[in-house]
């Protein structure tokens, strides 16, 4: 062995004694790695500054050492690395893990609600496994573009930084690493629009191919074979909108440009205006082309049954109207007579959809409300009322109130006074 390789082994071995030392004075052993801690600690004493210098040169001998196997590394080495990756690492990757859970629920519960809700049961026939996949990326996709520009608000993060809540120097630390959320949420954005796009080619195909007469309501086409293209316009064009100014800023966000020619990446990522922009004529379109009222409860309460008779010829047509569409659960009707002094009922054979739907005394309004809860699950329900200041100020509280279904009822005051 040269003398060069030796002196080179004893260098390596001997960081090792130091850093082994450092460790062994604490405790009282005495040694040559001890002899070289209290030498490294005189030397120390200068100020804070060389301290920490000297720590720095020690931690990178151990991880030399560690990564070399070489000189007899202690076991307990392992451990202090995989603690130091928890202290710097560990907050970052739980709050991925926790947004990548988030993303994961809001996908199968979107997907399970349309695949078995009831209120989409005629529509799900139509459209299959196509409607449950563009609704669910749909709520992803809604998700991360409500999320991905926080990471990026600096005066936010600056402002959250420097109050009292947030006094942990971890918590700080995390907020440094803002800018890997921003790329995880875009990256699931770009993943997601393709699913989303997919799966809504898949749905303008089935409208037009598989148009029936049995759901003439529920289909956007107009007959069978219909161009795909003009049954959802609105949504159609700034869709491709969006996409195309996604691909822009996505591509340019890649390491070459950014570092080849950085004002590209700038001036495509400030598209996000436009793009936001475009979002919000996108949702409103495709929530007006695709809007269908799902179900109508219709509660009616008079004291005399002549009352009935105003509107009992049209109840009876849209009856047998929804029949023949084969949505009997569209419509769900029920009448009330509050006064029962000389009770008559409605005989006529062209009024027996009525009859059987004639109720006696007045509703019961909060087991009326948790029941149609219950149908619609974590849906908004609106609720119109024309009557009686008494049943107005009850309907309003009810709906102020909450309910182990997750329904929200909007109340809303109709007046023809």
């Amino acid at each position: 062995m040269s003398r060069q390789a030796e002196m080179s082994l004893r260098v390596k071995c001997g960081g090792m004694k130091s850093g082994n030392g450092l460790r062994a004075d604490r405790s009282g052993v005495t040694g040559d790695g001890a002899d070289t801690g209290r030498s490294a600690g005189r030397h120390t004493e200068g100020g804070r500054a060389a301290g920490r210098t000297a720590l720095l040169a020690l931690g990178r001998t151990e991880a030399l050492l560690e990564s070399s196997g070489s000189c007899g590394a202690p076991e307990g080495t392992m451990v202090v690395s995989v603690r130091s990756w928890v202290a710097n690492e560990g907050g970052k990757h739980l709050v991925l893990m926790l947004w990548l859970g988030g993303n994961t629920w809001l996908f199968m519960n979107t997907f399970l609600l349309y695949s078995t809700g009831q209120q989409y049961h005629y529509l799900y026939k139509m459209l299959g496994l196509g409607l449950c996949i563009s609704r669910a990326s749909a709520s992803v996709l809604n998700l991360n573009c409500s999320l991905v520009l926080l990471p990026m608000c600096r005066s936010l993060l600056t402002f959250v930084r420097g109050t009292h809540a947030v006094s942990s120097r971890k918590t700080r630390r995390l907020l440094d690493k803002s800018k890997t959320f921003h790329v995880a949420c875009g990256v699931a954005i770009c993943v997601f629009s393709v699913v989303h796009v997919s799966a809504h080619l898949v749905n303008v195909v089935n409208f037009s191919v598989s148009y029936s007469d049995d759901f003439p309501a529920l289909n956007l086409a107009r007959y069978r074979g219909e161009d795909p293209k003009m049954i959802i316009l609105i949504p159609g064009i700034t869709g491709v909108l969006l996409v195309l100014i996604l691909f822009l800023m996505f591509t340019s966000s890649s390491y070459c440009i950014r570092v080849s020619n950085y004002e590209i990446f700038w001036y495509t990522h400030n598209l996000f205006i436009i793009f936001y922009i475009i979002l919000m004529v996108h949702m409103v379109g495709d929530g007006w082309t695709g809007f269908r009222l799902q179900r109508l409860y219709f509660v009616w309460v008079c004291r005399e049954l002549q009352s009935f008779y105003w509107f009992a010829e049209l109840l009876c047509a849209l009856h047998h109207k929804l029949w023949q569409e084969n949505r009997p659960d569209y419509f769900n009707l029920k009448l009330y007579i509050s006064q029962t002094d000389g009770l008559q009922s409605m005989s006529e054979e062209k009024y027996r959809p009525l009859s059987s739907r004639l109720l006696v005394g007045r509703p019961k309004w909060k087991l009326l409300l948790d029941e149609i809860g219950k149908s619609n699950k974590h849906k908004r329900v609106g609720v119109f009322c024309c009557g009686p200041k008494g049943i107005s100020r009850t309907l309003h509280r009810l709906c102020n109130s909450a309910r182990s279904s997750g329904t929200t009822f909007e109340f809303n005051k109709e007046s023809f006074c």
